[in-house]
């Protein structure tokens, strides 16, 4: 990241053609907020800006994965069998059956 630029919200607000040249210039800018980072911006044509949101997307999933597959590895979901996997499904289905008859009933 040595040639990343890095701007705080409010210099967003009040300097946006000088921003624009440096997005220009330099295709990216991270955009801070008390000092720790907080957004990019990436400069994008018209040419390629559905293959650039379509790589976002693909990036912002993969970043998804990751924190669930964390979530289950720390919380021992990960180490579970196939039947134990199979249990948890029927016990929730069971409470949420439960729940709607009692709502019904209500």
């Amino acid at each position: 990241m040595s040639n990343t630029n890095f701007v705080s919200f409010r210099e967003l607000r009040t300097s946006t053609s000088k921003i624009n040249e440096m997005l220009n210039d330099d295709g990216k800018i991270i955009i801070t907020n008390n000092g720790k980072p907080k957004a990019l911006m990436i400069n994008i044509s018209d040419v390629n800006f559905e293959e650039t949101l379509s790589i976002i997307n693909q990036v912002k999933l993969t970043r998804a994965i990751n924190n669930i597959r964390a979530a289950a590895q720390h919380s021992g979901a990960a180490e579970m069998t196939i039947n134990e996997i199979n249990d948890e499904i029927a016990q929730s289905r069971k409470e949420r059956r439960e729940r709607q008859k009692s709502g019904d009933a209500g």
